[in-house]
């Protein structure tokens, strides 16, 4: 076997700090009888006494349990295996999911979340990869240790154990809420400074600051349509009466939910539509003032941008947006790994999947909407060339380690492309019913790729 090989792990009784290892090894780890190698698991790492041991498989490392009770605490030997580098036995890779799970101790099982189908497929996709994959909340790290109460999904369900820190953490905290939390912001902020650039997709995005960015950038300003920041009610309303139609956004918000339409008339009166929860509402006044006093609660309660109204191309009436989906993989380069049509509902002015959008394919969606096939073309390399654009101004500003990239654009009746969100937690699905399986299966094998590629330049 050559350096750096895979090779098998099997746990031998007896207290002491051991390894066992066929004489080949001895040679490439270039230790004698009796010396002694450092075993490292994620962030544990112990020092071990080398035999020798002509008897053992040169596919398999035979470590004490010992060793294992010190570094691989509840990690599934089975599940993973060791590379010998530099006078180092590396067991692994470990990549951790940060998120929120909730252990159910009377049902001894997770609680189930929409977010759970997601994880398990994570999961299995470190597996296929040859990696081992489990989820971990902020709360149950331990830093002291470098350990943390993790969950391993196996034989179809989960179970906790302590597990060494992993190698390599991918960020897929979906709660706004806890994010916000002075705890949960103290405790992330300590793993970031532990883990550095192998902890990736740290929090959302602000989509003030993600305005600015682009708008900041000469290749990009002229793709994002004008915005405000709001800070009073005159300017909100000297806003409301210069563009034909203004979205009131969210600075922190999600799912199109909380956006407000308003739409002045052709008779100087304004129409504003919400989108909550509980659906959409519309009334109309007759000045902008009105309108900004109708919702001057809500401004006032969290930071809202005051957008630009694209007039944006229709699909059989109803408008659209393009979804891409950018991630790194096992290269550390950017691909697009989706890019979908979000059709809004009949009646609804955001086009969310949550909200009863329709995913559609693109060219589909070009086909209806523009009849010239050679602006079709044109409108296809626009989305394509914005996308990377995008990627490359949002990640030199950030200034943290980005996998993963939701870019939505919108496309006017012209054939103009414009940026609306960048998201940096896309949800994905671990299904499809209308769209290609394999790039969805390709949604979950990216980001662990990227992640494993993290973890061995430890």
């Amino acid at each position: 076997m050559k350096d750096g090989d895979p090779i098998f792990i099997s746990v031998f009784p007896s207290p002491r700090r051991m390894i066992r290892l066929h004489p080949s090894h001895g040679r490439l780890l270039s230790l004698s009888p009796g010396q002694h190698a450092s075993v490292t698991c994620g962030l544990r790492r112990t020092d071990a006494a080398v035999w020798l041991d002509p008897g053992v498989p040169p596919d398999r490392l035979w470590v004490s349990s010992g060793v294992s009770q010190s570094v691989f605490l509840g990690l599934p030997v089975d599940a993973v295996r060791a590379r010998l580098e530099d006078g180092t036995v590396r067991v692994g890779p470990t990549i951790g999911i940060l998120c929120n799970p909730v252990w159910n101790e009377r049902r001894k099982t997770l609680r189930w979340t929409k977010q759970l189908p997601v994880l398990e497929k994570l999961v299995q996709a470190g597996q296929k990869l040859g990696a081992l994959v489990y989820i971990f909340g902020i709360q149950d790290v331990d830093f002291g240790r470098g350990t943390v109460r993790a969950f391993v999904f196996q034989d179809g369900s989960w179970r906790p154990d302590r597990m060494p820190l992993p190698d390599a953490i991918y960020d897929q905290v979906v709660s706004r809420k806890l994010e916000r939390s002075k705890k949960y912001q103290d405790r992330r902020m300590q793993l970031s400074r532990m883990y550095a650039n192998r902890i990736f997709n740290d929090g959302f995005f602000d989509k003030w600051n993600v305005h600015e960015w682009l708008w900041n950038d000469r290749q990009t300003r002229a793709l994002v349509p004008y915005s405000e920041k709001y800070s009073n009610s005159r300017q909100a309303a000297a806003f409301l009466k210069r563009y034909p139609v203004t979205f009131i956004k969210p600075v922190h918000g999600s799912l199109g939910l909380g956006i407000v339409r308003v739409t002045r008339e052709a008779d100087g009166t304004f129409r504003y539509e919400v989108r909550q929860k509980s659906g959409r509402t519309q009334n109309k006044v007759g000045t902008a003032e009105a309108v900004v006093g109708a919702i001057h609660r809500r401004l006032q309660q969290t930071p809202h941008v005051l957008q630009e109204g694209v007039p944006v191309a229709r699909f059989r009436g109803r408008p659209f947006d393009v979804r891409i989906v950018l991630q790194r993989d096992g290269s550390g380069e950017w691909k697009r790994t989706k890019m979908f049509v979000r059709v809004a509902k009949a009646g609804e002015f955001t086009a969310n999947l949550a909200s009863g959008g329709e995913a559609m394919p693109l060219d589909t969606v070009l086909r209806e909407a523009f009849a010239s096939e050679e602006r079709r073309h044109r409108v296809r390399g626009q989305v394509r060339r914005a996308s990377g654009w995008v990627a490359s101004v949002i990640e030199s500003q950030c200034g943290k380690p980005l996998g993963e990239l939701g870019v939505d654009l919108a496309i006017d009746e012209s054939g103009k492309v414009w940026v609306l969100e960048v998201n940096s937690k896309p949800w994905k699905a671990s299904s499809t019913d209308k769209g290609r399986q394999d790039l969805v299966d390709l949604s979950f094998t990216r980001p662990i790729e990227y992640a494993i590629r993290l973890a061995q330049q430890r």
